[in-house]
């Protein structure tokens, strides 16, 4: 199997028609983030700013690590790894 589990929070899944889980190829991060976009385009706005940056209240993980200590979008992500888009959740 050459995919990797992409996993949303809650709060972004209702940009992505209520899919909370879903697979994609693997790849370079940026490669799995582009089919992410392309799977569910509402969710880039809710990700990432105009210029693909992602968005400050936005966290991605490939396995344990966090996509921006990584620093670079071309970093590969393997087959079978899971990413997780997470965004924070205000309230109090």
């Amino acid at each position: 199997m050459s995919d990797v589990e992409v996993i949303l929070s809650t709060p972004l899944a209702r940009f992505a028609d209520g899919e909370t889980r879903f697979r994609v190829p693997a790849g370079t991060f940026q490669e799995v983030i582009d089919e992410v976009y392309e799977r569910h385009p509402a969710l880039r706005t809710r990700v990432a700013d105009s210029s693909g940056a992602l968005l400050p209240f936005v966290s991605v993980y490939v396995g344990e690590d966090n996509i921006r200590d990584l620093g670079s979008p071309d970093v590969a992500v393997a087959p079978r790894s899971t990413v997780m888009i997470m965004s924070a959740v205000a309230g109090g």
